[in-house]
């Protein structure tokens, strides 16, 4: 059978969309991946006392490994003094120690779940990057 060489506008539309059509939805839909650097607190203010409670992470991509500034908050009204170390992260599960003490960590697009030596466990909220610098 012969085509003819004139072919209406129509037709060509939809070759073009039986070629295009297919293209877009075979290419997969990715949701942006979730990182576990960021920012994390639970800082809360004492009601009767007004001293700073809670703890502070941020995790920070560098020098081709992580490293992480904490504060910890045990009473008083100023931020506490950071300690900036190096951190061992495996896929969203974060390892770091300050001092003496040995925190693992888990993050996921929320939150920073910390287990310090002792079995303890707190959740430190995700905030935006410009928290840090309020």
């Amino acid at each position: 059978m012969k085509l003819p060489l004139r072919s209406s506008p129509g037709l060509m539309a939809g070759l073009i969309c039986l070629l295009i059509v297919p293209i877009g939805l075979a290419s997969p839909r990715m949701s942006p991946a979730v990182s576990v650097a960021g920012v994390y607190e639970n800082f809360t203010v004492g009601k009767g006392s007004g001293d700073l409670e809670g703890m502070r992470v941020v995790i920070i991509p560098a020098g081709g490994g992580y490293y992480a500034m904490v504060q910890i908050a045990q009473g008083g009204a100023e931020d506490p003094k950071p300690e900036f170390v190096p951190a061992t992260v495996t896929g969203m599960k974060v390892e770091f120690s300050v001092g003496d003490e040995k925190f693992t960590a888990t993050a996921n697009a929320t939150s920073l779940r910390v287990k310090n030596s002792a079995g303890e466990t707190q959740v430190l909220r995700r905030k935006p990057c410009t928290s840090l610098f309020r």
